[in-house]
């Protein structure tokens, strides 16, 4: 279903304050409406409370995994042999800024693999308003010597309730870089099940590209917005990218129990190297240097925002 594109919700000024408190491994933010979490060792927010409903199932990860495609194959071992499906995070330092009214934490890190160099150098900063807004700003360093990576991004495990969507980007059906002529430019409307693709050999599924924000709510209307300043893809799914990864047939997945949110700064195209030729420079995703940031905003049926 698509409709006219709405405008973001604007988000209302507060004078609430916002405490820190530092423990050997974490940052507890808390504010009139939220607590949050920072991992030191995980180096992101591993618990994430707004109106006394817990959004996260798991820590907020970067994410550089996807299930290979079946136009993957050959890419798959040289994605397998650097490591990036077993990737692990280490962080190298991190430090928080705050005053009543702001916080800053940042955080230097890597993604590695075991017996592996490191796949990349990472400077991360995230921003935290008194109404609990969440803000990141990343700056990643690949190293050149590895293969192109397939995808670059965050990965959320939302309450399974979270399963009405809206979304400004290309839909309503899946779109990729390099794979979107069938789909158009529009505010959509839709369900975390149906969006799933049901492909006999479970697979890489369901993204959307080039979008502007997208919202995912409850029945009620509690829920998150996401959004960005640059063009960025998401999906989500009962299914994690692991599962896809490891099952040979649709018949043998099994679901999550969570909404499994991807936000994508960006996706390696599709292509069509099962029969076809390797993919084309443009639609690949091997910068050296990637700068990407989102903002995440909580919405509450108590406050419509």
């Amino acid at each position: 279903m698509r409709s006219e594109r709405k405008p973001e919700p604007s988000k209302k000024k507060s004078k609430n304050v916002i405490q820190v408190q530092e423990t050997e491994l974490s940052y507890i933010l808390k504010g009139e409406r939220f607590r949050y979490e920072f991992g030191k060792i995980t180096g992101a927010f591993q618990q994430l409370v707004y109106d006394n409903k817990i959004y996260t199932e798991r820590p907020i990860a970067f994410n550089i995994w996807r299930a290979p495609t079946d136009n993957d194959r050959y890419l798959r071992a040289e994605w397998e042999a650097a490591g990036y499906d077993r990737s692990i995070i280490k962080v190298r330092d991190v430090s928080v800024e705050h005053s009543a009214r702001k916080v800053e934490i940042t955080c230097r890190l890597m993604i590695t693999a075991v017996s592996v160099q490191r796949i990349l150098d990472i400077d991360a900063k995230w921003f935290v308003d008194p109404e609990g807004e969440i803000g990141c700003r990343v700056v990643c360093r690949r190293d050149p010597q590895l293969p192109m990576l397939p995808r670059l991004g965050l990965r959320l495990f939302l309450p399974e309730t979270l399963e009405n969507v809206e979304y400004y980007g290309y839909g309503p059906y899946e779109s990729y870089v390099d794979k979107h002529q069938a789909s158009w430019l529009d505010t959509f409307y839709d369900n975390v099940e149906r969006m799933h693709e049901d492909y006999i050999m479970p697979q890489e599924n369901g993204s959307h590209w080039n979008c502007e924000y997208v919202k995912l709510t409850d029945r009620n209307g509690d829920g998150i917005l996401a959004f960005a300043s640059f063009p960025f893809s998401f999906n989500v799914s009962r299914y994690t990218q692991e599962e896809l990864t490891c099952k040979a047939h649709n018949y043998e997945l099994v679901k999550s129990g969570n909404t499994v949110f991807c936000l994508d700064y960006a996706q390696n195209g599709i292509g069509s190297n099962s029969c076809g030729q390797e993919l084309l420079p443009q639609y690949r995703l091997d910068e050296e240097k990637m700068q990407f940031g989102f903002t995440i905003r909580f919405l509450s049926s108590e406050n419509k925002q």
